[in-house]
């Protein structure tokens, strides 16, 4: 009885060492990926035009993305030419274009907050002439206030800021 008692107490303690262990490893874990997190961050004026094109992809002859890239004073400035060959609902098509790519540009960049873009689109008649359709404002506070659902494919320019379209 004495002994079966000394092995309950060793296993205990056993037991709670091995739970300290695991306790004490998942706290470094965490530590190493916050660390590593911190310094894959690109500070906003260390991005560079192909790291952005990358994610939105680059505009080419009848390819959707970013023409030009300008840093500006706490923000980034975008030129996206959206190509499309017809004109009909194109709100819902740049929509359904730009959302995903918008949302994993603030996945990629977790110090950017502000983004101007500017969008470009396709003339129908000439796939080669680009004119200005709009420009809007997207921010960190947006992404996370929307949680950045399917719907917002679709209510795209209800949700981005500052929406000024191109007369």
């Amino acid at each position: 009885m004495r002994h079966s008692k000394k092995l309950v107490r060793f296993f205990g303690l056993l037991a709670l060492v091995g739970a300290t262990m695991i306790f004490i490893s998942a706290c470094k874990a965490k530590e190493t990926t916050e660390a590593g997190a911190a310094e894959k961050a690109e500070p906003a004026d260390q991005i560079t035009m192909p790291m952005v094109a990358a994610v939105l992809g680059k505009a080419e002859a009848e390819h959707s993305g970013v023409f030009d890239m300008t840093i500006g004073d706490n923000e980034l400035w975008i030129v996206y030419h959206f190509y499309t060959p017809e004109i009909q609902d194109i709100n819902d098509d740049i929509g359904t274009d730009m959302a995903p790519k918008i949302k994993e540009l603030y996945k990629t960049f977790k110090t950017l907050d502000r983004v101007v873009f500017v969008v470009q689109v396709s003339h129908p008649d000439s796939p080669m002439e680009w004119k200005p359709y709009c420009a809007f404002v997207m921010t960190r506070k947006v992404i996370k206030e929307t949680n950045w659902t399917d719907l917002l494919d679709r209510d795209f320019f209800q949700v981005v800021q500052e929406l000024k379209y191109a007369q």
